[in-house]
């Protein structure tokens, strides 16, 4: 495999194939002493770090009644 003057590589479609890689799928390199590391970032489910951001944010001292009060709407008061 070489280099083309612009820095590029191909990865040949069996490895593609193997891991799973397309167009769309985020690569990283990884540098270990001589050796170059190509690895798939995995996508962010961004739920659920939006809820681990925000665990334990809003609660302070508030009871579970207080809580829920706050995220009933008005209607079903």
């Amino acid at each position: 495999m070489r280099i083309t003057p612009d820095g590029q590589i191909t990865i040949p479609p069996e490895i593609r194939e193997v891991l799973n890689i397309s167009p769309d799928v985020e690569l990283a390199f990884e540098i270990e002493g001589d050796r170059l590391y190509l690895k798939k970032i995995q996508p962010i489910d961004k739920i659920s770090t939006w809820i681990d951001t925000m665990r334990g944010c809003a609660t302070g001292n508030l009871t579970t009644e207080q809580i829920m009060t706050l995220t009933r709407s008005d209607d079903n008061q």
